[in-house]
Formats: C-alpha cells, sequence, structure tokens
C-alpha cells in the first residue's frame, strides 16, 4: 500500500468521494469521506494529520458525521469530533460501547440511524454475524457502486513489514492480494461461513465496481463481479 499522505484524494468527483491514507503505528489505513444531504460523512477519520488536512475536507462543504466503522477504527476521532462538535457520531451497534470507552465520546449513534441524514447514494450497514460490528458503506455513482470496507477484505500489494503482522497475515492466507481477512474475523465475527455467504448475496444482488479497503490498494472489480465473490465464497 502506498505510503501515509495526510492528505485527500479525490475517487470520484461527481458524487463526491474521497480517501486519505495515513498512518497508525505497524501499517497504514485508508479513510473515505462521501458526499451526504448537505455535506460529508467521514469513515474511519485519518489520524496524526495536519489540521490543514481537515480544513482541506471542509473545504468542499460541511462535515455532516463521523463514522467508526467498526470497534477498532476511532483513533482519528477524538480530533475530528474536538474539531466539528456539531458532526453527528456514527458506529455499528455492536462497537459503540467499545467506541464509547476509548474516546470518551458519549452521544455515538447507531448505524441504523444514519439513513435520516446520508441521503439517497450512501448506504452505511451494520453487516450481521459480527461480535464487535462492522459497516459496509455502500456508494452509488454515476458510473457504479463503489464498497468501502475496514477489516473485512484486505488487498495488500505485499505483507505487512511489522514482524508480528507478518507472521499473522501470512498464516491466516490474508495477504498478500485481494483477500477475505481471516486474521481480524479471529477476533470479530461470530460466525465466518454466514457471514461470507452474505457478502456474496450482496455481490450478487448489487455488484460493486470498484471496492476501497480501509488496508490496501483499491481494486478496480469492473464488470467482474466473481472476482470479488470468489473472495468472499465459504470452504467447501
Amino acid at each position: 500500500m502506498a505510503a501515509a499522505t495526510g492528505e485527500w484524494t479525490v475517487f470520484d468527483p461527481r458524487t463526491p468521494i474521497l480517501t486519505c491514507s495515513y498512518s497508525f503505528g505497524p501499517s497504514v489505513a485508508r479513510s473515505l469521506a462521501v458526499g451526504a444531504d448537505e455535506g460529508f460523512f467521514v469513515i474511519s477519520p485519518p489520524a496524526g494529520i495536519a489540521r490543514g488536512a481537515m480544513e482541506q475536507l471542509r473545504g468542499y462543504g460541511p462535515i455532516r458525521a463521523l463514522v467508526a466503522p467498526n470497534a477498532f477504527h476511532h483513533l482519528g476521532l477524538v480530533d475530528w469530533h474536538t474539531r466539528f462538535p456539531e458532526a453527528t457520531v456514527f458506529a455499528p451497534q455492536q462497537s459503540i460501547e467499545r467506541v464509547k470507552r476509548h474516546t470518551k465520546i458519549d452521544d455515538i449513534r447507531p448505524l441504523s440511524e444514519a439513513a435520516s441524514i446520508s441521503g439517497p447514494r450512501a448506504e452505511l450497514v451494520d453487516m450481521p454475524h459480527y461480535r464487535t460490528g462492522e459497516l459496509l458503506l455502500r456508494i452509488r455513482t454515476e458510473a457504479g457502486i463503489v464498497w468501502y470496507v475496514t477489516d473485512v477484505i484486505t488487498n495488500l500489494s505485499e505483507l505487512p513489514r511489522n514482524p508480528l503482522f507478518k507472521l499473522l497475515y501470512r498464516v491466516s492466507g490474508s495477504a498478500p492480494g485481494l483477500k477475505f481477512n481471516n486474521f481480524a474475523a479471529l477476533a470479530m465475527v461470530r460466525r465466518k461461513k454466514a457471514l461470507k455467504r452474505w457478502l456474496a448475496e450482496q455481490i450478487d444482488a448489487a455488484p460493486p465496481r470498484w471496492l476501497i479497503p480501509a488496508h490496501g490498494e483499491i481494486a478496480a472489480i469492473g464488470d467482474q463481479p466473481e472476482t470479488l465473490r470468489r473472495v468472499v465464497s465459504p470452504a467447501p
């Protein structure tokens, strides 16, 4: 994955969709901002970036909401909430208590309430079969459907450099390449086969043309949804 930039890059200018890579210690993660009704949702707000990057995004429109997409992607939430206290904070239902505990932000709303301000293009789905909660963000653009995921699917071009993460990803078969994240599933997922079946159903029902992962390179799926479906197919 590319080195952290701490700056927002436009992925789709029409919706709009922007991404920002940042370092969280052992590796790099990608945040996403998507235009909603009268402003932006910021998913997995980037941690440790300059104030200018916050203002850069604000230049595209007001920040309406901040989203912790699971129980662990909350490192930048406090800084962004301090800068934009008027933004509503959301998280998957099963993530809320842990995010509250680590951020000291008391008013965190479940994803089920996000539709009231996310608009018709963006759907924030609280995925089933999780212990800790996980977001699937589905965005309908003029060029097709875009998925953003955090820890369920990765697309790392190489194994992580951190020795422990390198070992865990290699042994679990979670990297390199476009892979289901078996390593994260150990702690986060309640029923892995059922989750994979659910993901396959979502792909078949409305195939995404792009997958934007929090960890790894953006994957252009195009009109070959079987590429992604193979990643989530349950083992026989």
